[in-house]
């Protein structure tokens, strides 16, 4: 089952506002701040066998700015190489195995949730759009997770980060 595209960052959450949230400007304090190393990366249908699209070690850095910016790159782990590159440039880009996005973020930390607003990446459908996401941190650990409608069917994703110190 392919369920990757749609719980890249954990599922397709509309824009929850972001009342209490910090300003475009950034929150040098916000609990997100730093570098995150991706984990562990796991969608489990309802009744269903846990799906790891990227791997089972997958590879993936999320990096939030005290100046309001993110970064949030994904690689399945091991790669699935489809060829030798014979080019650096644009064309050499795998994006069935490797989904990147950047912008600018706001926390509300009352709600336990941050939103990001997507400048650019390789996700067509997040351009331009606002990306709320529940987060929870438990010592050096961010754990992201939502439930969605998949297919006609509920689908749980949980990626878990460790900080980078």
């Amino acid at each position: 089952m392919k369920i990757a595209a749609p719980f890249l960052a954990i599922g397709l959450a509309a824009a929850a506002g972001t009342a209490g949230a910090a300003p475009l400007g950034g929150d040098p304090g916000s609990p997100l701040v730093g570098t995150w190393r991706l984990v562990s990366y796991v969608d489990t249908p309802a009744g269903g066998t846990p799906s790891y699209p990227f791997g089972q070690n997958p590879s993936g850095m999320f990096l939030f700015g005290p100046d309001g910016i993110a970064s949030l790159s994904i690689m399945r782990n091991p790669p699935a190489a489809t060829g030798p590159v014979i080019s650096n440039g644009v064309d050499s880009c795998q994006p069935a195995w490797y989904c990147s996005y950047y912008g600018h973020y706001t926390v509300d930390t009352a709600r336990s949730r941050w939103t990001m607003h997507v400048d650019g990446g390789n996700i067509p459908a997040y351009l331009n759009t606002e990306q709320t996401r529940a987060f929870r941190i438990d010592g050096d650990r961010l754990i992201l997770s939502s439930t969605a409608e998949v297919n006609g069917g509920t689908v749980t994703s949980e990626r878990v980060l460790q900080r980078v110190k």
